[in-house]
């Protein structure tokens, strides 16, 4: 059967529109020499219309470029309920093809030629030659072959999940199922990875399933999306969940590198019998990546070995262990779990045993480490929230090698564990909290415990009248009346060397305050306090020791003026021990003998002090420094100080404080005092005390783009207020000592204006007195009066840090720089201690640079000395230097060391090299000397789903960071 010509036929909404349609017996072509026939008009009509009925719910849009289009309503074509579609098929089939439409109607099949297309849902196959069997509702596509037999145009099948070619593909709309051969693909999206990692598979048989799954033969899959990729895995059974997870049995990883633009040969690094690996950012459930990793002394290991189980959205269980050649084996569990914003937390614990060194050699040893951790964080309101971070290290706690410990405890020795809770009522106005801390020495076994719990009141007014009181009433005298309360307790618990020490500390405290204002600038605020504190202590083996106090301060803060500030207090104290001391000289032992009294005492004090301080400032216009660095002003301030301290000699007899014993040795009465054992044993001497504090503060009016208001017609908009300097010398003198009334000098000088470029702080101490040279005690002698000049250094302290850097921001940067799913264990702000760490100590830190700017450079210099005893004097001097530069796009090199000055050597030097290897990060770490002395090499998958594939050689004990 074959037709001539343009033949359009429109039966149940199809439009068939064909040219050079051929019988497929004679497969002659008609012509347009070919009489006209009427009958054989009538047999090609006829025919076409059984074809129709046949393909019914199956659509074709267009058969060749000259189709005819749809008609509208208007011009004849038939109401569109005709185009209901058939009950096997829930959606209409969509095909088209450039060149022909062959129709076999005994077969029920369709052959499309030519750049052919068939749309179904979110299905299409695209191909150069494509056949429709309407009986099976089973699409077929064939690759064209060159006049060798080669494949040249192969067929793609694109889905929802991406795409992916193949010599031979077969797609069920029915059933929803397809098989490949030959098959390699390139998805259209970031599916595999949630990334920009997009994942390419082959294989030579594939099978789609309904839901989208592949069941793959002799399957290849990989992110590299270059020709010759530098990694792949390799399966003869494989199966891909398109977005969630690749399932391979076996499960062998190739690697293909690339060095200086020359490939490596391709070498097999991972073979398992069997592998269930995620291949999306998003947890998901399965086996964990095994690594491989080699150690001076614990030798080659495989680690990173378990499972991962996301049990729902709110939780995980992550149970994981190492083994080494040597004998050595750890396992470890991490269960973590999320309630959106309300709760969060994690338990991990682990049980390690280390083996260093084979049996028989001189330095083998054998470990056994236990570490548990526990983090929660809730949130139970807006005024409720509990921390907690505990961890418990037991057994030999050696920490170097495959262990997850933190390598900060290792760089401090200490193992650090806090808990709070805080709880707040009346906007703020009222604060409960309470705290839990616990210090574990790694190197003495030392720990202690510290529990705290305070409530915090501000200040209550119970006379000022309400909001709803009547606006014309004045407030009176009583509205100004306050009281403020407060409570505290606290206990320390101290373990050491087998002594258990424990310290309980309570406070309570009521404060009366009246503020009056006199006249414009002069008031006053009159307060009255009333403070209770209790103190027990009890050592292993000892006598407790139990002590209260009652202290009643009074103090008067004005303001005269408006420029002086005048401060003055009196502060009487009652204190009370259960125990005292008594000395006496043994005749017949020879010696001096104290006894114990276990009889509660008491003693009393009352101190009176005197602050007066003012303000005074200059300013100085700086229009010459305007364009240059923007700044144009500098005004200095002045805070003179000055304070007095009086309180009576409490070493009188009159006092019962002190008591005394005749030394026949000294021929003298020897003073002591009575309360020197018991908890409040420190009692001022007399004092008649004036001191001078001058502070100089200098600021800087710097040009900033902020204003204050939209239209900056505020008199500060467009500047900023910078604090340059702050410098401050104090000293002082005791009318009433015998011996030292001087006070030394100190001196304090801190700047962070330019923080975090520069930051500077240092102080010192000079004493006006010199020292005895044989016990280096000091002695009441002026330093002038030796020779010694004006004044001697006793202690002072430089600290200083400089940080520089190119710009970090670059449109290369890590997979592990950008925003993903968020975790489950709330992110936590580092004590300064682990940010030092963090800083100094990462070795598996790194910074990305851009072009225009690839360098970064960290200097802190640290100076102490202390010539507190001449005789041995101590001081350190350290720098640190962390520096960074990018050699290319994908060379780094680094460097992060101390240098002691003072012993002119290195501490923990540590030189670095990283390259970018398109899908690996090469990194290497030597470390010449030192305690942590050795090397590591790594190398890291980069693609985000793989990040923690690595491959880990090295000797020593390089400090590495946690995985």
């Amino acid at each position: 059967m074959s037709c001539s010509g343009e033949v359009s036929i429109k039966e149940k909404g199809f439009i068939y529109s064909c040219s050079d349609l051929h019988d497929e017996h004679h497969q002659r072509p008609l012509t347009q020499h070919d009489p006209p026939v009427k009958f054989t008009k009538s047999i090609k009509l006829l025919t076409l219309l059984l074809l129709v009925q046949s393909f019914e719910g199956i659509l074709p849009l267009r058969a060749g470029e000259s189709a005819s289009k749809p008609q509208k309503a208007k011009d004849g074509a038939l109401p569109d309920s005709l185009l209901e579609k058939r009950e096997d098929l829930d959606s209409t089939v969509v095909y088209t093809a450039r060149d022909s439409l062959i129709y076999n109607v005994s077969k029920r099949t369709a052959d499309l030629f030519g750049k052919a297309k068939v749309n179904y849902k979110d299905s299409r196959i695209e191909g150069p030659r494509i056949t429709i069997e309407q009986a099976t509702s089973t699409a077929r596509a064939t690759a064209s072959r060159d006049s060798l037999g080669r494949p040249a145009e192969l067929p793609v099948y694109t889905g929802k999940d991406g795409s992916f070619s193949a010599e031979t593909i077969a797609y069920n709309y029915k059933t929803r199922i397809g098989t490949a051969s030959d098959m390699s693909s390139k998805s259209d999206r970031d599916i595999y990875s949630g990334g920009s990692d997009q994942a390419i598979y082959s294989g030579k048989e594939v099978k789609r399933m309904p839901s989208g799954e592949l069941y793959i033969e002799d399957g290849v899959y990989t992110t590299c999306d270059l020709e010759e990729p530098h990694y792949w895995f390799a399966g003869k059974h494989m199966k891909i969940i398109p977005g969630e997870r690749l399932i391979s049995r076996p499960f062998v990883m190739y690697i293909h590198p690339e060095i200086f633009h020359m490939r490596l040969p391709v070498l097999p690094v991972m073979y398992l019998p069997y592998m269930s690996a995620p291949i999306s950012n998003k947890r998901a459930s399965g086996f964990l990546f095994p690594r491989f990793g080699n150690s001076g002394d614990m030798g080659s290991y495989f680690s990173n070995l378990g499972y991962f189980w996301a049990i729902n959205d709110y939780a995980d269980l992550r149970l994981d262990g190492d083994i080494a050649f040597k004998g050595g084996w750890r396992l470890g569990e991490r269960f973590r779990y999320k309630n959106g914003d309300r709760y969060s937390g994690s338990i991990s614990g682990e049980y390690a045993r280390i083996i260093l060194n084979s049996p028989g050699d001189s330095n083998y040893a054998r470990y056994i480490n236990r570490d548990l951790r526990i983090e929660h964080h809730q949130q139970f309101d807006p005024t409720a929230v509990l921390d907690v971070n505990l961890q418990f290290l037991g057994g030999d706690r050696y920490y170097y090698g495959y262990t997850s410990v933190d390598p900060e405890n290792l760089v401090t020795d200490q193992a650090t564990s806090y808990a709070s809770f805080t709880k707040s009522w009346d906007e703020n106005n009222r604060v409960l909290l309470g705290g839990y801390q616990r210090v574990d020495n790694l190197s003495t076994d030392e720990l202690t415990q510290r529990v705290t719990l305070s409530l915090y009141q501000n200040r209550i007014y119970p006379f000022r009248p309400r909001l709803s009181s009547s606006s014309s009433e004045s407030p009176g005298w009583s509205s100004r009346l306050f009281v403020q309360p407060t409570l505290s307790g606290s206990g320390q618990f101290d373990a050491a060397g087998g002594v258990n020490t424990d310290f309980y500390t309570g406070n309570a405290g009521l404060e009366l305050g009246y503020l009056q204002d006199f006249s414009p600038g002069n008031r006053a605020l009159f307060t009255q306090g009333l403070n209770m504190q209790a103190l027990r202590k009890t050592i292993t083996g000892e006598d407790d020791l139990n002590a209260t106090s009652v202290q009643l301060p009074f103090k008067i803060q004005s303001t005269l003026f408006k420029y002086l500030h005048l401060t003055p207090a009196l502060t009487f104290t009652q204190y009370r021990v259960n125990s005292t001391v008594n000395k006496y000289y043994d005749h017949i032992a020879g010696k001096v003998v104290t006894q114990t009294i276990n009889d509660s005492d008491s003693y009393a004090t009352t101190v009176f002090s005197l602050d007066a301080q003012t303000r005074l400032y200059g300013v100085m216009n700086t229009g010459f420094l305007d364009k240059l660095v923007g700044l144009t002003a500098i005004r200095h301030v002045f805070i003179p100080t000055v304070s007095f301290i009086y309180n009576p000699d409490y070493t009188g007899s009159g006092y019962g404080i002190y008591g005394s014993y005749y030394d026949p040795v000294q021929m003298k009465n020897v003073q002591y005092n009575r309360f020197g054992e018991s908890l409040y044993a420190d009692v001022p001497e007399k004092r008649t005390f004036v001191g001078l504090s001058l502070q100089n503060i200098f600021q800087g009016k710097f040009r900033s783009k902020k204003v204050s208001n939209e239209d900056g017609s505020n008199a500060g908009a467009g500047y900023k207020t910078v604090q340059l300097l702050s410098l401050t010398a104090s000293s002082g003198y005791n009318f009433a000592a015998d011996s030292f009334p001087i006070a030394p000098l100190v001196l304090t000088a801190s700047s962070n204006a330019f923080a975090p470029a520069l930051m500077f702080s240092a102080g010192a101490t000079y004493d006006f007195y010199t020292y005895d040279p044989a016990t280096g005690d000091r002695v009441n002698k002026l330093a002038m009066d030796d020779g010694k000049g004006l004044l001697r250094f006793v202690n002072g302290f430089l600290n200083m840090s400089v940080s520089v850097s190119g710009s970090l921001h670059t449109s290369y940067a890590s997979h592990d720089e950008r925003d993903g799913e968020m975790s489950l264990v709330r992110e936590k702000a580092l004590p300064v201690e682990q940010a030092i760490y963090k800083e100094r100590f990462n070795s598996d830190e790194r910074t990305k640079f851009s072009a225009s700017l690839p360098w970064s450079l960290r200097m802190s210099l640290y100076l102490i000395s202390d010539k507190s005893n001449p005789l041995d004097p101590s001081s350190a001097a350290l720098l640190n230097t962390a520096a960074r530069l990018s050699l290319s796009r994908n060379w780094q090199v680094g460097l992060n060391t101390g240098y002691d000055l003072r012993n002119s050597e290195f501490v923990y030097p540590a030189l670095m090299l990283d390259r970018d290897l398109h899908d690996f990060w090469f990194s290497a770490q030597w470390v010449p000397s030192g305690e942590h002395k050795g090397y590591l090499f790594q190398i890291a998958m980069k693609p985000a789903n793989l990040k923690y594939l690595k491959l880990k050689a090295g000797s020593g004990h390089i400090v590495q960071s946690p995985e």
